[in-house]
Protein backbone atom coordinates (compact mmCIF):
# COMPACT_ATOMS: atom_id res chain seq x y z
CA UNK A 1 0.00 0.00 0.00
CA UNK A 2 1.19 3.28 -1.05
CA UNK A 3 2.40 5.38 1.96
CA UNK A 4 0.53 9.11 2.39
CA UNK A 5 2.49 11.48 2.00
CA UNK A 6 3.94 14.04 4.85
CA UNK A 7 1.87 17.30 4.68
CA UNK A 8 3.86 20.07 4.06
CA UNK A 9 3.00 23.63 6.25
CA UNK A 10 1.91 26.10 3.88
CA UNK A 11 0.29 29.67 4.26
CA UNK A 12 -2.63 30.12 1.77
CA UNK A 13 -1.09 32.30 -0.30
CA UNK A 14 1.62 29.49 -1.05
CA UNK A 15 -1.36 27.87 -2.90
CA UNK A 16 -3.41 30.65 -4.31
CA UNK A 17 -0.35 32.20 -6.05
CA UNK A 18 0.99 28.94 -7.13
CA UNK A 19 0.81 27.14 -11.04
CA UNK A 20 -1.39 24.59 -10.17
CA UNK A 21 -0.74 21.20 -12.04
CA UNK A 22 -2.20 17.32 -12.30
CA UNK A 23 0.94 15.80 -13.30
CA UNK A 24 1.27 12.45 -10.95
CA UNK A 25 -2.18 14.05 -8.78
CA UNK A 26 -3.28 17.44 -7.86
CA UNK A 27 -0.29 20.00 -6.91
CA UNK A 28 0.63 23.39 -6.77
CA UNK A 29 3.96 24.66 -7.24
CA UNK A 30 4.49 27.64 -4.73
CA UNK A 31 5.78 30.84 -6.12
CA UNK A 32 9.00 29.53 -3.78
CA UNK A 33 9.19 27.00 -6.05
CA UNK A 34 8.23 24.22 -3.92
CA UNK A 35 5.73 21.55 -4.58
CA UNK A 36 2.65 21.19 -2.79
CA UNK A 37 -0.11 18.62 -2.25
CA UNK A 38 -1.25 17.37 1.04
CA UNK A 39 -0.76 20.91 3.11
CA UNK A 40 -1.40 22.17 6.34
CA UNK A 41 -2.71 25.21 7.37
CA UNK A 42 -4.07 27.22 10.32
CA UNK A 43 -6.40 30.38 9.89
CA UNK A 44 -9.51 32.00 11.25
CA UNK A 45 -12.60 30.29 10.23
CA UNK A 46 -14.09 33.92 8.08
CA UNK A 47 -17.44 32.16 6.78
CA UNK A 48 -19.02 28.80 6.11
CA UNK A 49 -21.40 27.47 3.73
CA UNK A 50 -23.35 24.96 3.62
CA UNK A 51 -27.29 23.00 1.68
CA UNK A 52 -28.20 19.80 1.98
CA UNK A 53 -28.02 18.47 -1.40
CA UNK A 54 -26.03 19.70 -4.39
CA UNK A 55 -26.48 18.05 -8.43
CA UNK A 56 -25.58 15.32 -7.55
CA UNK A 57 -27.97 15.00 -4.16
CA UNK A 58 -24.98 15.18 -1.74
CA UNK A 59 -24.78 17.02 0.91
CA UNK A 60 -22.44 20.02 0.54
CA UNK A 61 -20.57 22.09 3.31
CA UNK A 62 -18.06 24.27 3.43
CA UNK A 63 -15.57 26.94 5.12
CA UNK A 64 -13.54 29.76 4.08
CA UNK A 65 -10.49 30.04 6.03
CA UNK A 66 -8.14 33.59 6.25
CA UNK A 67 -4.08 33.03 7.27
CA UNK A 68 -3.77 36.85 6.60
CA UNK A 69 -1.60 35.89 3.39
CA UNK A 70 -4.86 35.29 0.96
CA UNK A 71 -8.55 32.76 1.97
CA UNK A 72 -9.00 29.52 0.44
CA UNK A 73 -12.49 27.09 1.18
CA UNK A 74 -11.98 24.10 2.87
CA UNK A 75 -15.17 21.50 1.05
CA UNK A 76 -16.34 18.42 1.56
CA UNK A 77 -19.37 15.90 0.01
CA UNK A 78 -21.50 13.65 1.72
CA UNK A 79 -22.65 12.85 5.44
CA UNK A 80 -19.28 11.31 6.39
CA UNK A 81 -17.00 13.93 5.58
CA UNK A 82 -19.22 16.50 6.34
CA UNK A 83 -18.75 15.72 9.86
CA UNK A 84 -15.45 17.19 10.00
CA UNK A 85 -17.05 20.56 9.72
CA UNK A 86 -19.65 19.64 12.64
CA UNK A 87 -18.30 21.12 14.91
CA UNK A 88 -16.75 24.17 13.37
CA UNK A 89 -17.93 27.80 14.00
CA UNK A 90 -17.02 30.92 12.60
CA UNK A 91 -14.46 33.59 14.19
CA UNK A 92 -12.30 30.21 15.66
CA UNK A 93 -8.80 29.21 14.83
CA UNK A 94 -8.26 26.40 13.14
CA UNK A 95 -5.80 23.74 11.93
CA UNK A 96 -6.50 22.30 8.85
CA UNK A 97 -4.68 19.00 7.09
CA UNK A 98 -5.83 18.71 3.52
CA UNK A 99 -5.14 17.76 -0.08
CA UNK A 100 -4.87 20.28 -2.27
CA UNK A 101 -8.13 20.23 -5.44
CA UNK A 102 -8.76 22.86 -8.55
CA UNK A 103 -12.49 23.26 -10.11
CA UNK A 104 -12.59 25.53 -12.62
CA UNK A 105 -10.71 28.41 -11.55
CA UNK A 106 -10.92 27.69 -7.80
CA UNK A 107 -8.46 25.91 -5.49
CA UNK A 108 -9.37 24.74 -2.68
CA UNK A 109 -8.87 21.75 -0.37
CA UNK A 110 -10.03 18.55 0.52
CA UNK A 111 -9.47 18.11 4.15
CA UNK A 112 -8.82 15.21 6.31
CA UNK A 113 -8.53 16.82 9.70
CA UNK A 114 -9.75 20.39 10.97
CA UNK A 115 -9.22 21.39 14.75
CA UNK A 116 -9.69 24.22 16.91
CA UNK A 117 -6.68 25.44 18.13
CA UNK A 118 -7.62 27.73 21.78
CA UNK A 119 -4.49 29.66 21.56
CA UNK A 120 -3.96 32.26 18.92
CA UNK A 121 -0.26 32.61 19.30
CA UNK A 122 -0.17 29.06 17.27
CA UNK A 123 -0.62 30.71 14.26
CA UNK A 124 2.83 32.58 14.60
CA UNK A 125 4.23 29.74 15.40
CA UNK A 126 2.98 27.91 12.32
CA UNK A 127 3.98 30.69 10.58
CA UNK A 128 8.23 30.06 11.55
CA UNK A 129 7.22 26.77 11.01
CA UNK A 130 6.36 26.66 7.38
CA UNK A 131 9.12 29.76 6.91
CA UNK A 132 11.72 26.86 7.80
CA UNK A 133 9.75 24.52 6.01
CA UNK A 134 9.23 26.29 2.56
CA UNK A 135 12.94 27.33 2.64
CA UNK A 136 14.10 23.87 3.18
CA UNK A 137 12.09 22.71 0.50
CA UNK A 138 12.94 24.80 -1.69
CA UNK A 139 17.34 24.80 -1.04
CA UNK A 140 17.52 27.50 0.47
CA UNK A 141 19.49 27.89 3.77
CA UNK A 142 17.82 29.47 6.79
CA UNK A 143 19.18 32.91 7.69
CA UNK A 144 19.28 31.96 11.17
CA UNK A 145 21.93 30.14 13.28
CA UNK A 146 21.02 26.29 14.05
CA UNK A 147 20.57 27.69 18.07
CA UNK A 148 18.38 30.40 17.23
CA UNK A 149 16.25 29.16 14.75
CA UNK A 150 15.85 26.14 17.79
CA UNK A 151 14.55 28.45 20.00
CA UNK A 152 12.26 30.43 17.84
CA UNK A 153 10.72 26.29 17.05
CA UNK A 154 10.58 25.20 20.76
CA UNK A 155 8.58 28.43 21.96
CA UNK A 156 4.92 26.00 22.08
CA UNK A 157 2.26 28.71 22.82
CA UNK A 158 -0.62 25.56 24.49
CA UNK A 159 2.18 23.63 27.10
CA UNK A 160 0.37 20.81 28.43
CA UNK A 161 1.75 18.20 31.19
CA UNK A 162 2.74 15.59 29.66
CA UNK A 163 1.22 13.39 32.37
CA UNK A 164 -2.17 13.95 31.23
CA UNK A 165 -1.60 12.40 28.27
CA UNK A 166 -2.09 8.48 27.79
CA UNK A 167 -2.46 5.68 25.22
CA UNK A 168 -1.13 5.73 21.94
CA UNK A 169 -0.39 9.48 22.47
CA UNK A 170 1.84 8.79 25.85
CA UNK A 171 3.36 5.95 23.67
CA UNK A 172 4.13 8.75 20.37
CA UNK A 173 5.75 11.55 23.08
CA UNK A 174 7.77 8.80 24.75
CA UNK A 175 9.10 7.29 21.48
CA UNK A 176 10.22 11.07 20.58
CA UNK A 177 11.88 11.36 23.72
CA UNK A 178 13.59 8.52 23.47
CA UNK A 179 15.17 8.64 19.75
CA UNK A 180 15.15 12.57 19.30
CA UNK A 181 18.66 14.30 19.95
CA UNK A 182 18.00 17.92 20.86
CA UNK A 183 21.81 18.26 22.73
CA UNK A 184 23.30 17.35 19.08
CA UNK A 185 24.45 20.35 16.95
CA UNK A 186 22.41 20.49 14.84
CA UNK A 187 19.75 18.83 17.29
CA UNK A 188 18.59 15.94 15.53
CA UNK A 189 14.91 15.35 15.42
CA UNK A 190 12.63 11.75 14.92
CA UNK A 191 11.25 11.77 11.58
CA UNK A 192 7.47 11.35 10.85
CA UNK A 193 8.21 8.09 8.87
CA UNK A 194 9.77 6.41 11.55
CA UNK A 195 7.14 7.42 14.05
CA UNK A 196 4.54 5.93 12.00
CA UNK A 197 6.61 2.73 10.99
CA UNK A 198 7.48 1.99 14.80
CA UNK A 199 3.46 1.95 15.19
CA UNK A 200 2.14 0.36 12.15
CA UNK A 201 4.61 -2.50 13.13
CA UNK A 202 2.85 -2.82 16.57
CA UNK A 203 -1.02 -2.83 14.21
CA UNK A 204 -1.59 0.92 14.33
CA UNK A 205 -2.78 2.79 11.51
CA UNK A 206 -0.33 5.63 9.28
CA UNK A 207 -3.17 7.75 9.64
CA UNK A 208 -4.32 7.53 12.82
CA UNK A 209 -0.53 8.20 14.08
CA UNK A 210 0.13 11.24 12.08
CA UNK A 211 -3.21 12.86 13.16
CA UNK A 212 -1.54 11.97 17.00
CA UNK A 213 1.73 13.52 16.06
CA UNK A 214 -0.10 16.59 14.98
CA UNK A 215 -2.31 16.80 18.38
CA UNK A 216 0.88 16.66 20.13
CA UNK A 217 2.85 19.23 17.73
CA UNK A 218 -0.44 21.71 18.37
CA UNK A 219 -0.61 21.40 22.08
CA UNK A 220 2.96 22.14 22.41
CA UNK A 221 4.30 18.97 23.49
CA UNK A 222 6.56 18.74 20.43
CA UNK A 223 8.17 20.96 18.43
CA UNK A 224 9.22 20.25 14.21
CA UNK A 225 12.54 21.63 13.71
CA UNK A 226 12.97 20.41 10.20
CA UNK A 227 10.10 19.62 8.25
CA UNK A 228 8.20 16.35 9.66
CA UNK A 229 11.10 16.07 12.03
CA UNK A 230 10.19 16.04 15.57
CA UNK A 231 11.96 17.07 19.15
CA UNK A 232 9.65 16.90 22.69
CA UNK A 233 9.80 20.43 24.11
CA UNK A 234 11.90 22.28 26.40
Amino acid sequence: MQERMTAVRASVSDIVNGKFGEGNGAHVISPLGVELRRVVLVGFVVSRFQKSADSDGKRFESITLDDGTDTIRIKVWGEEDAALLKDVKENILALVIGKIRKYEDEIYIIPEIVRELKDPNFMGLHMVQRYQAILTRSGVSMPVTAESGQQLLTQSPARMKAATLGGVAKQILNFIELHADPEASPPQGVHMQDIVAFFKGKGHESMDIQVKVFDLLADGLISEIDPARYLPAS
